[in-house]
């Protein structure tokens, strides 16, 4: 049986992502997904940093394998936004979450230097929000991935849904160092992306509580077959972050 991994979950307490980690548990447990990347929510990726890092590694210390932690850094934090990258990363945090509308910056800015830098060197992947808001246009995350071809890129979201008609042409001219993750995407249109371009480059993901996990699992697995396509639906992601070095 192929195992599931879903690549982005918010569980928090505050707004959109209201949700406990046993909740989290018991709806993928209802969809039949294995295990589940988790991030920390709003406040903490545009603020509290290091107590939201912190919060995250706990919760998964606590899953016996069933959560891989994420983490994040605002970088306008500059070289202590470096170094509790660093730190979380060798406490286990195995994906790096950004924020643009949130973190209030645009890609390509000098800002993102030293950051991505440190990024590269560890190997560890970077999350990328896009969607509906001027800062989050999935051209700016292809471009800038353009000229930083040592950092690996996901695309979360795919602009959904403001930037839509921008997709296409984001995946035909994305370089290898861009993944696409496809949480509140029509699953059409994730569909066809897999299709268009390479679909070892697809990571399937729910985003819950923003979206259903099992809503989301059973909207793509309708075009997407699981047995057809086991590398968006886990296998792209345990070669991603396998090759992150804590």
């Amino acid at each position: 049986m192929n195992e599931i991994t879903d690549a982005y979950c918010t569980p928090g307490v505050e707004r959109e992502t209201r949700l406990t980690p046993m909740d989290l548990l018991q709806c993928m447990d209802e969809a039949g997904i294995h295990r589940a990347v988790i991030a920390p929510e709003d406040r903490e990726i545009a603020v509290h940093n290091i107590s939201g890092n912190n919060r995250i590694l706990e919760i998964s210390r606590k899953a016996q394998g069933r959560f891989i932690p994420a983490c994040t850094v605002n970088p306008w934090f500059g070289a202590a936004a470096c170094q509790e990258l660093r730190r979380a990363v060798e406490a286990g945090a195995k994906m790096a979450v950004l924020a643009p509308a949130l973190q209030g910056f645009c890609f390509g800015d000098e800002l993102l230097d030293g950051l991505l830098d440190t990024a590269a060197e560890l190997r560890v992947p970077v999350y990328v929000h896009t969607g509906p808001h001027s800062f989050g246009a999935p051209t700016q995350l292809i471009v800038a991935a353009a000229e930083c071809p040592a950092v690996r890129f996901i695309l979360g979201h795919c602009g959904s849904t403001d930037f839509a008609r921008d997709m296409p042409d984001a995946i035909r001219l994305a370089s290898e160092n861009v993944w696409f993750e496809v949480s509140l995407l029509d699953p059409w249109a994730a569909a066809q992306y897999a299709k268009a371009g390479n679909r070892r480059k697809v990571l399937f993901g729910s985003s819950a509580p923003r979206s259903n996990p099992a809503f989301e699992l059973r909207s793509l697995m309708s075009m997407l077959p699981v047995q057809d396509y086991p590398d968006v639906y886990g296998g792209n992601l345990a070669a991603l972050i396998a090759e992150v070095r804590s």
